[in-house]
């Protein structure tokens, strides 16, 4: 049986004050320690920033409104299995917030609807959105 990840372990602090250690969770993709997580989670590190991206940018979209991991695997046309990862480590950053709401996805199970923390973000990742008042 494979052992639980470890937040602990690969993130110390959430606080968006304390220092960022980008070469730890969640600004790099955890695994359990289990040869094929290790190597997916290698693979997806490669591309792990523009995922962010592509999530903060279509959350930017909707803002104020928020989105589920299951709209934003359909409007980024990527696997939910992909995008539900970088939602949880894009909160963990401070970056996204759960709305403590939630919205029926298509098998009629809750998701968590995640919205932007504010759209000052798109400037500290340099996206430029157009048609979108950056405040």
């Amino acid at each position: 049986m494979q052992n639980e990840f470890d937040f602990k372990t690969h993130y110390e602090d959430s606080s968006m004050s304390k220092s960022k250690n980008k070469d730890k969770y969640p600004y790099k993709a955890g695994h359990r320690g289990v040869r094929t997580s290790i190597v997916s989670a290698e693979d997806i590190d490669k591309r792990i920033s523009r995922l962010h991206k592509q999530v903060i940018i279509e959350l930017a979209k909707v803002f104020p409104k928020g989105l589920t991991t299951s709209e934003l695997a359909d409007k980024t046309e990527r696997n939910l299995l992909t995008i539900r990862p970088r939602t949880t480590e894009l909160k963990l950053q401070g970056l996204i917030i759960d709305t403590e709401k939630d919205r029926k996805n298509e098998n009629g199970k809750p998701e968590i609807i995640y919205k932007l923390r504010g759209l000052e973000i798109l400037r500290e990742f340099n996206i430029d959105i157009k048609g979108k008042n950056k405040k």
